[in-house]
């Protein structure tokens, strides 16, 4: 008992040890500004892409009702051409075809040291297209995955401490395509700062 009595203590005190560790260490958003991104959605639907007058009977694709894809990281362009990571709990997936018509979605909160930024490098690992039908359909991306290089047409400022809004527009209309009867992916986004105008 006396051997209890003496080591819990200690227990106790290598938890808390533990503790302040894990929760009071050098944070990697310490000194940097939060960036809240918005995913938003515009073009025509990918049910249109494929019609009787740019596609033949056997270019012809099912069309998708969602298409599932997992954002693993983002990177912002500095005035100096240099890419940082936007420090942001990814993966996380999102519906693309949900988005637009007023559905908007928002990404965790991502953080970037205080600097002008013109430019987001967006890269996804997996998309996963689901049917009329109820079928999914997995379409393969390439070594590293899809790259979506996403100009920003009026640079914003991040500022230690504040928070900067910024919404990407994901264009249905021009990221996907049929091919011999397959759907191709070739993500293309437009980025506005909140209250800002467009590419």
């Amino acid at each position: 008992m006396k051997t209890l009595l003496r080591t819990l203590p200690w227990g106790l005190v290598g938890l808390s040890i533990l503790a302040v560790a894990a929760c009071g260490g050098t944070s990697d958003t310490a000194g940097k500004g939060q960036v809240s991104i918005v995913l938003s959605g515009s073009g025509a639907s990918v049910a249109s892409l494929v019609t009787p007058s740019t596609a033949s009977h056997t270019d012809s694709c099912p069309a998708p009702t969602a298409a599932s894809v997992t954002f693993s990281s983002i990177l912002a362009r500095n005035l100096d051409g240099v890419l940082v990571d936007v420090t942001i709990d990814l993966p996380a997936t999102v519906d693309l075809l949900a988005l637009g018509s007023g559905t908007e979605t928002t990404l965790p909160a991502g953080f970037l040291p205080p600097g002008t930024y013109d430019q987001f490098v967006v890269v996804m690992k997996q998309l996963e297209l689901t049917l009329a039908s109820g079928t999914k359909v997995a379409i393969t991306p390439p070594g590293g995955g899809w790259t979506s290089i996403v100009r920003v047409s009026e640079p914003f400022t991040v500022v230690e401490t504040q928070t900067t809004a910024v919404t990407l527009i994901f264009r249905k209309d021009l990221s996907f395509a049929c091919r011999l009867g397959t759907w191709d992916f070739h993500p293309q986004f437009e980025c506005k700062r909140k209250g800002g105008k467009g590419n």
